[in-house]
């Protein structure tokens, strides 16, 4: 039996859909159970500007679903936007949206991902039991946020705060508590937003969750063209631009494939992975890293980047840092082991420099 499930971003190809049920029948390691994604019909409701989603039909909507659940996998359709509009755009709009979710429900969608409690509320309205995910958006930052959720709404999952992933004293309440209460519990493996900025003084970087994040969900939950670019491309120009050194890459919140049995351990085992904007090339070849629980090249090369937004292949794209993900066996036990350590106490770079440490031992050499 897998020790992990893993959740696919779905673009809504016959050559991606063959992919995971071949997958599925044929995996001796982790397994998929299921995947996400939303239509272009959907996008003002979703997290995700239209020009970035599938302009699939309903028909062929329809049909996807059904070849997935053939193959024994679940369908999570993402209605996850941090912002619907005014409150009269609401009650103008409130009956068609309430339709859209009538249409998904019909459509044999087992669980909708929510990131708005007003949306949560739709959705309850249309259906006591549909499974109902709260996004990663959310940004739950503690157990009682999870209970209100639970108890207001009924969710039955929940995609917990990118930046919690390596708060391990968190992670043990969270998961014990999801646990009794028959929540799923997801991490997202493969999300490397957050920013640096170099500490002159102490001669090195501190980095965090990305500042930007909330206003960046905001702006695709609005809506923008591709055309549509403020200054220094704000806001995820900004993001790149503060990438700018090797180590600071080491302090997201990502996981590796390796080290999802450290999240077995305290009671996790379903897993996320995110660029369902990518291309069918670049999701498969993630997707199959984490299946094997093991990936032997760059560890930069398991996220969609940015800058690849408006390519046409991710391929065409070169992380500007080589991270062999070899050389970060035993990077996580600073964390897991520790049972009292939270980065969001620390300044990073100044009265925490573990990573700066395993950066100048592991990796300085091969900078670039």
């Amino acid at each position: 039996m897998a020790k992990s499930f893993l959740k696919v971003g779905y673009n809504f190809t016959f050559d991606l859909l063959e992919y995971l049920i071949s997958s599925k029948q044929i995996s001796s390691g982790n397994l998929i159970s299921e995947v996400y994604g939303s239509r272009a019909e959907s996008s003002d409701l979703t997290a995700r500007p239209k020009f970035r989603i599938p302009n699939v039909s309903r028909s062929d909507f329809r049909k996807h679903i059904q070849k997935l659940h053939d193959a024994g996998i679940a369908f999570d359709y993402t209605l996850n936007a941090s912002n619907v509009g005014t409150k009269k755009d609401i009650i103008d709009h409130e009956r068609e949206i309430k339709e859209y979710i009538r249409f998904l429900v019909d459509c044999g969608v087992d669980t909708i991902t929510v990131t708005l409690p007003i949306m949560a509320a739709f959705v309850r309205d249309i259906s006591d039991t549909i499974n109902l995910e709260l996004s990663t958006i959310a940004g739950i930052e503690t157990v009682t946020q999870v209970k209100i959720w639970r108890d207001m709404f009924s969710i039955n999952k929940m995609c917990c705060n990118l930046s919690k992933n390596r708060d391990f004293p968190f992670l043990r309440s969270l998961s014990d508590y999801c646990c009794k209460q028959n929540i799923e519990l997801i991490l997202i493996v493969n999300e490397f937003c957050g920013n640096g900025v170099y500490n002159e003084s102490a001669g090195s970087y501190s980095a965090t969750s990305c500042i930007f994040r909330d206003h960046c969900y905001l702006l695709h939950s609005l809506g923008y063209d591709s055309t549509d670019v403020l200054p220094d491309d704000y806001p995820m120009g900004c993001c790149t631009n503060s990438r700018n050194d090797m180590s600071i890459w080491l302090k997201m919140n990502f996981i590796r494939p390796e080290d999802l049995p450290i999240y077995n351990n305290i009671g996790i085992s379903h897993f996320k992975i995110t660029g369902r904007t990518g291309t069918t090339e670049f999701i498969k070849k993630v997707t199959n890293a984490y299946i094997r629980g093991a990936y032997d090249g760059n560890l930069l090369d398991l996220w969609k980047h940015i800058e690849t937004i408006p390519m046409e292949s991710d391929s065409t794209f070169t992380p500007l840092y080589i991270i062999p993900n070899n050389k970060l066996d035993g990077f996580i036990n600073h964390w897991a082991n520790l049972t009292y350590y939270n980065c969001a106490n620390e300044v990073c770079g100044v009265t925490c420099r573990y990573c700066d440490d395993y950066y100048l031992v592991h990796f300085f050499n091969d900078s670039p």
